[in-house]
């Protein structure tokens, strides 16, 4: 974030702690068995929150994301907000051909952080990270995706771990700045993994 700022001064950052989210509640399973019975005047709970985060989404020029992986794929928390946010009839659409975002594409920068090597050529386990998230943004119109990692964190010092966050930060710098372009322009930089 401090890159981008750098990068972006006068940019407005929303922050948000996703590990404090609550998960769906009744009546937003029931908004999701049938979109169309739900009117907004009676939304209520996650509704509530759910259209509050898919706001956030749409006024964001960039959404970025820090998550670590938990058992092969995204941690409770991101899952938690991936379900509110992924709404029939309100960010993706169900027709006979599939899925439809309805969100305006942008740049989605990722930033994950592992103990053990879970992603690349020397990676010592499947990856259902990548895909997934890939899969689940992208039914909602989010397909630009730049998933930078910082890996191996358990089996190094902390000078290794400080060389492995810097690189890190230094692959992103083209998509950072990429990305200011973007914001000015609209056109979308070509997602990097």
């Amino acid at each position: 974030m401090a890159r981008l700022r750098a990068l972006e001064p006068d940019a407005v950052i929303v922050w948000r702690d996703i590990s404090a989210l609550p998960m769906p509640d009744a009546s937003y399973a029931a908004l999701l068995a049938h979109p169309d019975d739900v009117a907004p005047p009676a939304a209520r709970g996650s509704i509530t929150l759910s259209e509050t985060l898919i706001r956030e989404i749409e006024d964001a020029d960039v959404l970025v994301l820090g998550t670590p992986v938990h058992n092969f794929t995204v941690p409770a928390s991101l899952k938690s907000w991936l379900d509110h946010v992924v709404r029939v009839n309100r960010t993706v659409a169900l027709s006979a051909q599939g899925k439809k975002g309805l969100l305006t594409d942008r740049p989605v920068l990722v930033g994950v952080a592992a103990g053990g090597i879970i992603l690349g050529e020397d990676a010592q386990q499947p990856d259902f990270f990548t895909p997934y998230l890939r899969a689940v943004l992208g039914c909602i119109g989010l397909h630009n995706l730049h998933i930078v990692s910082v890996q191996g964190t358990a089996f190094c010092d902390a000078s290794a771990k400080a060389v492995a966050l810097e690189n890190a930060l230094s692959a992103l710098s083209p998509v950072l700045s990429a990305c200011t372009i973007f914001k000015s322009s609209r056109d979308i930089p070509a997602p990097h993994v």
